[in-house]
């Protein structure tokens, strides 16, 4: 029987033919008892069949090849399924019947229809069918604002010849026509997508960058705040002197007037840490960085205090690019941002990104003190050897005259005004003194063969030290200074009995404790063979010094006592 319900079968094999290849689920070849065969298993071969059909069919296949008519749907029941309702399909079915359309059902259907669409339509119909429409639609200030959502994401999803050859030649007017204020938010905030498609600079310079001075110096708040965020998205398509002219001066212009306002104090934030890179260092330290410290210090919001990490941890990658020395860090920078670690509204990884940021500044200033310290130690001590290798070099240029400075012979020895106990002395004038060149003393220390030479002597049984010659009187120097040279030298009893002018220095009381059967202790306080003073002060003593000589010899003359003393004499010389 033929009806609605006939055609209806009809559909559901051509639904079942789409999905099997172009081939139907029954095939009888024209003979009608092979159909009936077929039609008897038609339950089995379409449960079979059913995994090659979409999910969404299933329901409408199964019920299309019911041998029952009566449970087949009509098509006005087939159309309402959800396989049927494609949102691609409905939206390029309203794309036709769009200019019937007011202002407000436009403005609608291309902000959440047509966006959220568009990527499920084949590319192939972009260009055909829905850009064409929304070409049109920009002429227009009512509907531009919503028109440019799916424009733009049209433009992101297309390659840079399609934006050049297809879409920029009727988009370049939009930068420079009047728009609503919704329309340059929408254009400003997705700024960076034209530019991702390699603009030419023609276009940079003489159309973007002016629309973009103009959003800065906008008296809407809406507009200023959505130009921060484009500066802070197209910085690195910017140069230095654009952003350090146009944008800073704007934005601290901004900042002073919406200080107060947290979402704007975001987008400022967030537009300095994307332009700090192409600044100089005197700019971030004048400009930049108090707009940081006030806020780190007076705001507890924990989106401020992220930014503000955000911005401090990328001056600390290169601290010194961007001016961000120690003592900055030391005594701007850590006490403004060391109250914000017990900030109860910070999460933890909020916090620990802020003490993160304050760990690394301290250990950039430990790095720093450290070899400044070092460095400070090293000067102090190269320098310490630096002066007395001048000094080695010094002493060792005036080598001479700093052997005569240092020279004993220039040592002066106050005059003889205590007695020296020195044993038999003798001074003979025969000897000469020279004053000049120093000239090496020779020094000879009586022997037991002098000892007893004298012992044989004639003349006197007195233990004769070794003499020191002296140049006549008027051939020294003034009376006060030192003598410049000495020399010693030992004359024999034969010369001390030639001499008429000798002088036994040797003080009484020496005279006495060899008498006694002692020998002095001269080991501490006597000086030998060392003269200094004058001569007047010498001459002054020969009187003295004379007659205590003779009496000694006179003492020495006993014959009970001169063979005790001679021996005590010569072995305690001995010993000495």
């Amino acid at each position: 029987m033929c009806s609605i319900m006939s055609d209806m079968f009809s559909l559901g094999m051509v639904i079942t033919a789409i999905f099997n290849g172009g081939k139907p689920l029954i095939q009888s070849n024209h003979s009608s008892s092979q159909y009936l065969k077929q039609v008897e298993m038609l339950d089995s071969l379409v449960a079979d069949f059913l995994p090659k059909v979409p999910l969404g069919l299933h329901e409408a296949v199964q019920r299309l090849l019911c041998k029952e008519p009566r449970q087949r749907p009509t098509s006005q029941l087939l159309a309402l399924i959800k396989y049927f309702a494609d949102p691609a399909i409905y939206t390029l079915q309203y794309l036709d019947i769009i200019t019937m359309k007011d202002p407000s059902q436009k403005a609608h259907f291309y902000r959440h229809q047509l966006s959220d669409v568009l990527p499920y339509i084949p590319k192939k119909l972009w260009f055909q069918h829905v850009w064409p429409t929304l070409r049109d639609e920009m002429k227009t200030q009512e509907v531009l604002a919503a028109a440019l959502q799916p424009i733009f994401l049209l433009i992101s999803q297309s390659t840079a010849e399609e934006f050049q050859n297809i879409i920029l030649p009727s988009f370049k007017h939009v930068f420079s026509s009047p728009k609503s204020i919704q329309a340059s938010v929408t254009l400003l905030e997705n700024l960076h997508i034209i530019l991702e498609k390699n603009v030419q600079p023609e276009l940079l310079n003489n159309e973007i960058l002016p629309m973009l001075q103009n959003a800065f110096e906008s008296t809407t708040i809406q507009v200023q705040s959505a130009s921060l965020i484009s500066a802070s998205l197209v910085a690195e398509y910017l140069d230095e002197t654009f952003i350090r002219k146009i944008i800073l001066p704007r934005l601290k212009g901004i900042y002073e007037k919406y200080c107060g306002d947290l979402k704007v104090l975001v987008n400022i934030l967030m537009c300095l840490e994307k332009i700090i890179p192409k600044l100089e260092r005197s700019t971030i330290i004048e400009d930049v960085l108090p707009i940081l410290c006030e806020n780190a210090t007076s705001r507890q919001d924990p989106d401020i205090i992220g930014k503000l990490t955000d911005i401090y941890r990328l001056m600390l990658s290169d601290n010194k690019k961007y001016g961000l020395s120690v003592n900055l860090m030391a005594t701007r920078v850590m006490p403004s941002l060391l109250p914000q670690t017990v900030n109860p509204r910070l999460h933890l990884e909020q916090f620990s990104m802020l003490l993160a940021v304050l760990q690394e500044m301290l250990e950039h200033i430990d790095r720093n003190q450290r070899n400044k310290l070092k460095l400070d130690h090293h000067i102090v001590t190269h320098s310490g050897h630096g002066q007395a290798q001048k000094e080695y070099a010094y002493s060792k240029t005036n080598n001479k005259g700093l052997r005569h400075q240092r020279s004993s012979d220039n040592m002066s020895i106050g005059p003889f005004t205590t007695p020296m106990f020195v044993p038999n002395v003798h001074i003979e004038n025969t000897a000469t003194l020279s004053i000049g060149p120093t000239i090496p003393c020779q020094r000879k220390t009586s022997s037991a063969e002098d000892m007893m030479m004298r012992k044989n002597s004639s003349a006197d049984n007195t233990l004769m030290a070794p003499k020191i010659r002296l140049a006549p009187s008027s051939a020294l120097s003034s009376p006060g200074e030192p003598l410049p040279v000495r020399r010693h030298s030992s004359i024999g009893p034969q010369e001390r009995k030639n001499s008429s002018n000798s002088v036994n220095l040797s003080p009484p009381a020496l005279t006495r404790n060899i008498v006694g059967g002692s020998m002095p202790n001269t080991t501490g306080n006597v000086v030998p063979f060392s003269l200094s003073g004058s001569m007047s002060s010498l001459k002054s003593r020969r009187p003295s010094m004379l007659s205590s000589s003779a009496s000694a010899v006179h003492n020495s003359s006993q014959p009970s006592n001169t063979t005790g003393i001679l021996q005590q004499l010569g072995s305690g010389v001995v010993s000495l």
